[in-house]
């Protein structure tokens, strides 16, 4: 990706944040024994262009990552699921906060503030540490997280195994969750995966009571992370992502489900009127 390109593509989603064409998708965290069981649903971003198609985070984020924005998306997907947690039943959350927001003292007093205003409905909301950059060990930090979890978030290291967290650094501080990276459950060869995921979870476990699998769309993947330890899996197999994602204000209860989650009740929003 070019200068130019990273470019581009912030200042398109920044002006997308600005005009409330940014919102998410929600993917469901399930037991891995219990199916039906929803630990948690993730919010995934999701940009609306301006002719109405909607694209994944995945062509937007890492322009927001390299350029320093991550924070901004972090924040306003927050606001999107405090508001959705203030007008829905009992259905946790999880946002993905990006490790740039430890890179200062103001970044950090940001998002404390942001998480603190809304501290009611903090048990009902997983923050997922996503490491873009290795700011995550730097002096504090560990201290911030802990502060966090004072406020009663729960919070989980994201993408474990590809990261930046080395064993050093997730035992130098107190997490809820581990989610081990897709990598390890989608190794082409069985053996290789079966071996490492278990190394995986056995280490992940002496950190976090609750570990995930991510990257789950076979039944010989959910098999492997059910025998190698997990407490819980995230993929396509078990909750597809939602199809109508929450812009602003809270879609009626009766919405669409995603395909997989279809018979699970879980509800699918629509962008409301301004």
């Amino acid at each position: 990706m070019s200068f130019d390109d990273v470019d581009s593509i912030v200042r398109t989603a920044l002006q997308a944040m600005r005009q409330g064409r940014i919102g998410f998708s929600l993917q469901q965290v399930n037991c891995v024994n219990e199916h039906h069981e929803v630990f948690y649903s993730e919010c995934l971003a999701r940009l609306e262009q301006l002719d109405g198609t909607v694209i994944t985070a995945g062509e937007f984020l890492p322009a927001l990552e390299a350029s320093g924005h991550a924070p901004e998306l972090d924040r306003h997907i927050l606001n999107l699921a405090f508001e959705w947690l203030s007008n829905s039943g009992s259905v946790p959350l999880g946002c993905n906060v990006s490790s740039l927001n430890f890179s200062s003292r103001e970044r950090r007093a940001m998002l404390f503030d942001q998480l603190h205003r809304n501290r009611s409905l903090a048990p009902r909301l997983v923050l997922e540490i996503t490491e873009s950059a290795p700011v995550i060990q730097q002096f504090g930090v560990a201290e911030f997280i802990q502060d966090i979890r004072n406020l009663g978030y729960r919070v989980a290291i994201d993408d474990f195994g590809t990261g930046y967290s080395s064993p050093e650094t997730i035992f130098s501080m107190a997490v809820d969750i581990i989610k081990i990276d897709a990598f390890f459950a989608q190794l082409s060869r069985r053996c290789e995966a079966d071996r490492l995921l278990h190394h995986m979870v056995g280490l992940a476990s002496c950190v976090a009571p609750t570990i995930v699998v991510e990257g789950i769309e076979t039944y010989e993947q959910l098999t492997l992370a059910r025998a190698a330890g997990a407490t819980h899996v995230q993929g396509y197999l078990l909750s597809e992502p939602t199809l109508c994602p929450v812009f602003r204000g809270l879609a009626h209860p009766a919405a669409l489900v995603s395909t997989t989650a279809r018979g699970l009740g879980v509800p699918c929003f629509t962008k409301l009127s301004a």
